[in-house]
């Protein structure tokens, strides 16, 4: 028999937490849950964002993750930045898409602008059919050859990822695989928390918050999570919030590094 003061603690923790709120609700009420929910509320990724610029970070280091595709999926890539005793996450974002997506009209209807962000500067779209991998790995040099931030360290999905590791070698850049599933729990559940203290500035990347509005929240029996569109429907595309997850698991992984590192700039 669990105690009211118990549950009370658990309600309220369940308060800001997704996660928490299922499992509690799973756990210790006994009211099932429907998996693949929203993983979040539009106000906890629709706020006030200051843009930054990258020639304020100039001859920082940065931490990166990428979501990676070949052919009907969005990859991106994004980057961490941080400032000596600023709590603040900064994170910068691109997206690449196959010319032939462009008309898909269930992505229009999910809420897709293909070519204004295209216009916008925040996509990249490549002829034909497939994206060349090896242009991300391009990215990640033309913020050092541009500005000088060095990829500390980038992390990536297994899928599709030797042309963009091997392209990351000749830039000496290290990589290292993040496996998707219950290895993201901790991650996903920390950006949620992080995102609700409004310490990731994502620089208003529509993109971003286009891809976090579609990605649902999937548990399994001992509270693990992991990122899912929402409803299972393809056109929800959520390798933004992905690769933002991805992004965390690098941060939590070399935090004590990285902050070393961003102390000495």
């Amino acid at each position: 028999m669990k105690k009211w003061k118990f549950l009370r603690g658990e309600i309220e923790k369940s308060k800001k937490s997704k996660s928490k709120r299922m499992h509690t609700l799973c756990k210790d009420f006994n009211i099932k849950q429907n998996n693949a929910q929203a993983w979040l509320k539009n106000e906890d990724y629709c706020y006030e964002i200051e843009p930054f610029n990258l020639e304020d970070f100039r001859g920082s280091f940065c931490l990166g993750a990428v979501d990676l595709s070949a052919t009907t999926d969005l990859s991106n890539a994004k980057i961490l930045l941080m400032r000596p005793n600023d709590k603040t996450k900064y994170v910068y974002s691109h997206y690449w898409i196959p010319e032939s997506k462009l008309q898909d009209s269930n992505d229009k209807e999910a809420g897709a602008k293909y070519e204004q962000w295209a216009r916008d500067g925040i996509l990249t779209i490549h002829e034909g059919n497939e994206i060349d991998i090896s242009k991300i790995a391009d990215w990640f040099y033309s913020l050092y050859k541009d500005y000088n931030i060095k990829t500390y360290k980038a992390g990536y999905d297994q899928r599709f990822s030797k042309t963009f590791t091997d392209r990351m070698d000749e830039f000496s850049f290290e990589t290292e695989m993040i496996l998707q599933g219950k290895v993201l729990s901790n991650a996903m559940k920390l950006v949620e928390a992080e995102l609700q203290d409004k310490v990731i500035n994502y620089n208003k990347n529509l993109m971003d918050r286009w891809c976090l509005g579609n990605a649902a929240m999937e548990m399994d029996n001992i509270g693990n999570v992991q990122c899912v569109k929402v409803k299972k429907q393809a056109s929800k595309r959520i390798d933004g919030a992905v690769t933002l997850i991805i992004l965390y698991e690098m941060y939590r992984r070399y935090r004590n590094d990285f902050h070393k590192l961003i102390n000495k700039e």
